[in-house]
């Protein structure tokens, strides 16, 4: 009979499940990968880059997806 701790879906610091490749475990897992998420914001649908992983699909260390959000908005105002 197996441990039930072995059962259960354990997580890294980064979200990814541990004992994933280390190729899986740098998927954005906003977009999937795609580098693509869709918006809502407004009422219509868009396809948007991620935020999270800046349209690159691989997840970026340390992102604060919000932060990045308010810069693009800043420097569009200038």
């Amino acid at each position: 009979m197996s441990d039930s701790s072995d059962d259960k879906a354990t997580t890294d610091a980064d979200g990814g499940a541990k004992g994933d490749s280390e190729a899986e475990q740098r998927v954005c897992m906003a977009c999937h990968g795609s580098g693509k998420v869709i918006s809502n914001l407004g009422g219509l649908s868009s396809k948007v880059t991620c935020p999270w992983c800046r349209g690159g699909g691989e997840r970026l260390t340390g992102m604060d997806a919000q932060e990045f959000q308010r810069e693009q908005a800043t420097a569009k105002r200038r």
